[in-house]
């Protein structure tokens, strides 16, 4: 009775019946000119024993992968549970034409059943090739840009697309459609403060096969002298600042100096990453018009792109640049929206302080910083001249003043030309209207 019982388990567990699984990452309907795809096999019972996919189209078949596992044992576990696999498809090396295809799937275990050939599944996926890219025709562009400046590019495509924008130098500048002009896109391109030349400028659109159609553009490329500070960092400074900046980042040890070095480095790496993640999502229709407006009735303290070497008891201790504007005006003074826009930060951000940004639409943001109070909250929509904060010393400020830069697509650009009613006019608005 004992031998018959576990000869009957023995028989179940041989002969089990369960099929493996196979999972496939993403949609198959659609192919471009190459593809990636992931792949997962598993099988809890008896394992994996063969795996294998290929691509058919008529006549023509590619083997795309194929495994097999050697037997481990008798009973379970005879090969692996899962495993996961990735498959490149290149349809032009394979001789493949655009249309329709099949990509087959195939696993097998080491079960017994169905006469020791095992459990066999195979998933069978329809896919239509398409290997064409979209066209792109770019309709106009800037003709001189210079590092901290921006511009408009506007381009048609011929079909609709996934992904559309401006590429300079490999940084992405996401496109939308142009008001009131169903056949024209455009993409504000911002320039870091540290460009030294464009290596590369393009239109990209990509449909949804993946196949990534481009039209390069050039610029003429003006160089800037930026200004050179020199700041020195008294103990009197730290005494009144790293106070602060401690009870935001109780991790920071050692001296004062130390501490100070960990914000101006560590800190602010962090608050500029913050910054750009703010900027991945802009809203996609313009919300402002006409010139972005300054504080009132203020001066400039410091400037755009400023290269500063900081000093400590004599001794060099740091560089930074300083990509914004200070403006300061009286203590405590109202803080207005530079121009119509919706509130996406309101908090304190490190050596910012006290910060409010804002959305414009179109990639266009503007931040004010080191403020003492904060008027607005996340998701308002303030019109241009409406209070938004007041002036103030947190963050790294040693006096009041207001920290004021202009933001396209996460680069912070001189907030100069964004304050120049004719330069707007010619280089952006004119396109838009």
């Amino acid at each position: 009775m004992l031998l018959l019982a576990a000869g009957a388990v023995a028989l179940i567990i041989l002969l089990e019946r369960e099929k493996p699984l196979i999972e496939v990452a993403g949609k198959l309907d659609l192919i471009g000119t190459q593809r990636q795809i992931d792949f997962a096999v598993t099988d809890m019972k008896s394992g994996l024993r063969h795996i294998d996919v290929f691509i058919q189209q008529g006549d023509t078949q590619k083997v795309l992968y194929v495994q097999d596992f050697p037997r481990q044992s008798h009973f379970r576990s005879a090969g692996p549970h899962r495993m996961a696999g990735k498959i490149n498809i290149d349809t032009r090396a394979f001789g493949l034409k655009d249309g329709a295809a099949e990509i087959v799937f195939t696993a097998q275990d080491f079960s017994y059943w169905n006469l020791l050939r095992g459990n066999i599944v195979q998933l069978v996926f329809p896919v239509t090739l398409d290997t064409k890219p979209p066209k792109v025709t770019r309709m106009d562009s800037p003709q001189y840009i210079k590092p901290g400046g921006a511009g408009l590019v506007i381009y048609q495509i011929s079909e609709p697309v996934t992904r559309h924008g401006v590429v300079v130098n490999g940084y992405f500048h996401p496109g939308f459609p142009v008001p009131n002009k169903k056949e024209l896109f455009g993409a504000i391109i911002g320039l870091p403060y540290d460009t030294e030349q464009i290596k590369d400028a393009h239109v990209e659109a990509e449909d949804a096969a993946g196949n990534i159609g481009k039209a390069p553009f050039g610029m003429i490329f003006k160089k800037v002298n930026f200004k050179s500070d020199q700041i020195n960092v008294p103990d009197s400074f730290l005494d009144l600042k790293i106070p602060e900046f401690s009870q935001y980042y109780p991790e920071m040890t050692g001296t004062p100096l130390e501490k100070y070095l960990y914000i101006n480095n560590k800190v602010r790496v962090d608050n500029n990453r913050k910054i750009t993640e703010i900027c991945s999502k802009p809203i996609p229709e313009q919300l402002w018009q006409g010139r972005f407006e300054r504080l009132p009735r203020s001066s400039t303290r410091a400037g755009y792109a400023d290269n500063r070497t900081y000093y400590y008891n004599g001794q060099e201790v740091d560089k930074q640049v300083h990509l914004g504007i200070d403006l300061a005006s009286t203590q405590r003074a109202k803080v207005e929206a530079a121009n119509r826009g919706k509130v996406v930060f309101a908090q304190y951000l490190g050596i910012y302080g006290n910060m409010v940004m804002l959305d414009h639409g179109l990639g266009v943001f503007s931040l004010y910083s080191h403020l003492s109070g904060i008027d607005v909250a996340v998701g308002d929509l303030v019109e241009k001249g409406g209070v938004i904060a007041t002036t103030g010393t947190t963050g790294m400020a040693g006096g009041d003043h207001l920290h004021f830069a202009m933001l396209v697509n996460g680069v912070l650009v001189n907030p100069i030309e964004w304050w120049d009613e004719s330069w707007l006019q010619l280089h952006i608005l004119n396109y838009l209207k």
